[in-house]
């Protein structure tokens, strides 16, 4: 055995560990800001008051080492709690929301509840079950309001 692919799984675990983005083992092309905002027919900003986890029935996860990825019917939802709705104008969607992650990702319900318990978003979503509107990038940092409100106005 040669020691690259050493170096690669231990690299992997290593991030895995150090609760590294989800994406470290799983990856999507990145789409522009433009489009994302253009197809998501929610927008909203949102606390994450906390990080469930659900078995393919539906039933909750509660084991703490339980993990998602390819092969494995546990999906991680963020429950939000809805400070302001920038879309739809008329608004409706105040109070609590449940937002299901794309089930590809390899992560722990550990590292997506340290990595976003607490934490204040801009989520672009699509109104079917409050799903993200892209796998990748429906979460956007504050500061980036005014583009995305430039970009909800343009044609």
């Amino acid at each position: 055995m040669t020691l690259r692919p050493l170096l690669l799984v231990g690299g992997l675990a290593l991030g895995y560990l150090a609760g590294a983005s989800p994406a470290s083992a799983t990856s999507v092309a990145p789409r522009p800001l433009q489009a994302l905002v253009a197809e998501a027919e929610e927008i909203v900003v949102a606390k994450v008051l906390g990080v469930e986890m659900v078995d393919g029935a539906g039933r909750p996860v509660t084991d703490v080492k339980a993990l998602t990825g390819p092969g494995l019917d546990n999906q991680i939802h963020l429950v939000l709690q809805v400070n302001e709705v920038l879309r739809p104008e008329k608004g409706g969607l105040r109070g609590t929301l449940r937002v299901p992650l794309w089930t590809m990702w390899h992560d722990s319900l550990t590292a997506a509840r340290d990595r976003e318990t607490g934490r204040e978003w801009i989520f672009l979503l699509k109104r079917d079950g409050h799903q993200p509107v892209y796998p990748v990038d429906f979460q956007w940092p504050l500061q980036e309001r005014g583009r995305i409100q430039a970009l909800m106005a343009s044609p």
